[in-house]
């Protein structure tokens, strides 16, 4: 078992990674809610909520890491995720219910690329 799972709202993570994944059906903005969430229960942000080159904006698909042990606040972790939604809100908001189904289909490539960078840098206990 991992001592790590995903906030995500991009399907293909959650079919990579079913046992470690909390599938969310919402825009990127409720990921990064439920990632703060997480924090405030004690768990601490492995990947950075703004990873990529991709904007928040831009792409309808994001996937966070976060370690599954609970503990206390981890301070560190709350600022990032905090940063993140306020970029988020200082973006102008797009309308990416208006994208194709092949960039839908290219946001989660790009989305999961960078969730399988995040996972494979993990230090050796939070391996599966």
């Amino acid at each position: 078992m991992a001592n790590f799972f995903i906030v995500s709202n991009n399907p293909l993570a959650a079919e990579k990674y079913a046992a470690q994944t909390q599938l969310l059906t919402g825009s990127p903005a409720e990921v990064y809610r439920a990632a703060r969430d997480a924090v405030h229960r004690g768990s601490r942000l492995i990947s950075h909520p703004l990873a990529g080159s991709v904007k928040p904006n831009e792409t309808p698909y994001r996937s966070i890491v976060l370690s599954a042990a609970g503990g206390v606040l981890d301070f560190r972790s709350l600022q990032l995720i905090e940063d993140a939604i306020l970029v988020l809100k200082k973006l102008p908001q797009r309308h990416t219910e208006q994208y194709t189904p092949a960039m839908h289909a290219d946001y989660q490539v790009i989305d999961l690329d960078l969730l399988d960078s995040a996972i494979a840098a993990l230090p050796a206990e939070f391996h599966f």
